[in-house]
């Protein structure tokens, strides 16, 4: 019986000490054991609103409009309105056939640009069509010329894919800071366009499909 009464007041005293410390030093806020919010602490923000496909950052697009001058002068005022609607695919049997053929192609969906990424995006197209045009019949141009070519322009050598299709050179290149491609095929009537990133990642077209 004594003993058991010695246990208990030593558990006394240690339960004192740390009422004791507690009031001196810093204490657990409620909740922090359980994942709730410490006591003081700002109150969670919302979640900043998803941009639309396409869309730049205010910090980026001002950066790529130092970049490329020109091109933001072609475009300063041009607003990011979203482009209009695609048309609606065929009913019946055609819808069917037109349904099956799309879900085959799905790989070559590209994001839709909005009219600000548009309007750069064929300001750069023009802006490598007259730097290629000077040189004379631009399908000359191998790859490395090409790959050269652009580098004079501006565009980084890790953002340009350059390749070679049905005979003639032809280019892939990602412009980050607009959120948009440019790719051109340097036929004897080359063929410039500006487009978004394909669904599956990139700005050249992916191989694939069923």
């Amino acid at each position: 019986m004594k003993r058991a009464r010695t246990v208990m007041a030593a558990g006394l005293a240690a339960a004192g000490a740390v009422v004791a410390l507690s009031g001196c030093g810093s204490v657990s806020a409620p909740g922090s054991a359980t994942g709730g919010t410490p006591v003081g602490s700002a109150p969670a923000t919302a979640t900043t609103p998803a941009r639309e496909p396409g869309q730049a950052g205010a910090e980026a697009l001002a950066r790529h409009d130092r970049l490329f001058p020109q091109v933001a002068a072609k475009c300063a005022g041009v607003a990011a309105t979203p482009p209009s609607a695609p048309a609606a695919a065929p009913t019946g049997d055609g819808g069917t056939w037109a349904d099956k053929y799309a879900e085959n192609h799905a790989y070559k969906q590209t994001v839709r640009l909005l009219a600000d990424a548009q309007c750069r995006g064929a300001a750069h197209a023009a802006r490598i069509a007259d730097a290629l045009r000077p040189a004379g019949a631009s399908a000359v141009l191998d790859e490395a010329g090409l790959r050269a070519a652009l580098q004079r322009l501006g565009y980084p050598a890790e953002l340009v894919n350059v390749r070679t299709s049905a005979g003639a050179p032809g280019f892939d290149l990602e412009i980050p800071e607009a959120v948009l491609c440019v790719s051109g095929l340097l036929t004897a009537r080359p063929d410039i366009r500006p487009h978004g990133m394909y669904l599956d990642g990139g700005c050249t077209e992916p191989k694939g499909g069923h």
